[in-house]
């Protein structure tokens, strides 16, 4: 049984499938990645970033177009800044196919408005939710997948259906399996249950992993 982890920042050496956050331009080399502009690295050269973003976002290890979104406490950027490079994220996602894995902190509204105006046909991922049921609620029934981190709310994490979840680990450095374990004993089921359906869901969402 290998494990998938939608969303980290440090590789895995247990044999697990991942795709590894390049917000940064480093690891592209990696089989699995997803590429985008944090909001926290937004400034006056994000038009020649989001260049290079569209570039790389080409590659086929390429899985998915983020971490991306709305930040209003951590980024230094406007939200009319932020919005415009969100939506050049989304075109992309759009363009190439390829799910959107979005950073949203106190950015619900933003987020919402826009997933209702564009009504995308690629899969848009909430990563590291830990927001209330309600909150979790909201986002489903607009269509958004919901990926849990090690820290979460296990409210909303029932309130998921297991087919619109996701599980990473972010800059967590614990082994993935004490997650999953843990998730799945949340959820009342086997890991093996719950493995299968995240990697169902990746399917779903038009992931498909490069492997050794």
């Amino acid at each position: 049984m290998r494990l998938i982890d939608l969303h980290t920042h440090h590789r895995d050496n247990d044999g697990n499938l991942f795709i590894l956050s390049c917000t940064d331009g480093h690891n592209v080399e990696e089989k699995n990645i997803s590429v985008g502009l944090h909001p926290w690295n937004i400034d006056a050269e994000c038009g020649q970033k989001m260049q290079e973003i569209a570039r790389l976002a080409r590659m086929e290890n390429v899985k998915a177009i983020g971490e991306c979104g709305i930040d209003t406490v951590g980024s230094k950027a406007t939200i009319e800044t932020q919005t415009e490079i969100l939506k050049a994220h989304i075109e992309l996602s759009e363009q190439l196919q390829k799910p959107l894995i979005l950073h949203i902190v106190k950015g619900q509204e933003i987020i919402m408005r826009l997933h209702k105006e564009r009504r995308p046909t690629q899969a848009w991922i909430v990563h590291g939710f830990r927001g209330k049921p309600e909150q979790a609620r909201q986002y489903l029934a607009e269509g958004f997948f919901l990926s849990y981190g090690t820290k979460f709310n296990r409210e909303s994490l029932l309130s998921t259906p297991i087919d619109r979840l996701f599980i990473e680990r972010d800059e967590d450095c614990a082994p993935l399996a004490l997650h999953y374990n843990n998730i799945a004993t949340i959820l009342g089921i086997s890991t093996e249950e719950l493995a299968a359906a995240i990697e169902r869901n990746c399917k779903s969402c038009g992931i498909e992993f490069t492997q050794e």
